[in-house]
């Protein structure tokens, strides 16, 4: 639906910038001229949706043309998500590194605090985990409870644990509950991280 909707979109601007074509002298042959398609702007809203939505399905054509016609990539919807917010979580890799290399807030967080790390590193999506802790982002940040990366990925016991901790992670760091890395990773059954080794 976003990728028909910038189609449309595109088509309708390609329309508009075509040179009128001349007709050559003669009868005009009795062809009904099809209607002008209509055209009319995105309101402010509906720009940030599409770019939204596409970020969510890892959609970089629609993503990249949005960026590339003036919609800012910081939009964020009612929670806070914003395009690289969204992209991380669902593991779009591609779009991520897009929109870090053209300037997306790596460090912005949603309405609860949580980074697009936050979400790659909960999701494991080592390739997003390691273009996130490449910016220039605090590796401890902490959302609105104190948690971490580090215990969004031990929580669920998955690789981006080690990575994380390779870019100087507190493993004994505690959040508003009192809960280190390895506490959130008991809660779950899943590998602690204290005798995990640092990702190479």
């Amino acid at each position: 639906m976003v990728r028909a909707a910038l189609v449309t979109l595109l088509a309708l601007a390609s329309l508009a910038a075509a040179p009128a074509r001349t007709v050559p002298p003669g009868p005009v042959p009795s062809v009904s001229a099809p209607a002008p398609a209509p055209s009319r702007y995105l309101a402010p809203e509906e720009a940030r949706d599409l770019l939204l939505d596409a970020a969510r399905a890892g959609d970089l054509d629609v993503v990249s043309g949005l960026v590339r016609a003036g919609v800012s990539m910081e939009l964020a919807d009612a929670k806070g998500y914003t395009a690289l917010i969204l992209a991380a979580y669902h593991g779009h890799d591609p779009v991520v590194a897009w929109l870090i290399t053209h300037g997306a807030d790596a460090c912005h967080g949603d309405k609860r605090g949580n980074t697009a790390l936050m979400g790659a590193a909960f999701k494991g999506h080592s390739e997003s985990v390691d273009l996130l802790l490449a910016q220039d982002c605090p590796v401890d940040q902490v959302n609105g409870v104190g948690q971490t990366a580090l215990m969004f990925a031990a929580l669920v016991g998955n690789d981006a644990a080690a990575r994380i901790l390779a870019h100087g992670a507190d493993k004994a760091r505690r959040d508003s509950f009192g809960r280190t890395a390895d506490d959130w990773a008991e809660t779950q059954g899943a590998p602690g991280v204290s005798e995990l080794r640092p990702a190479e």
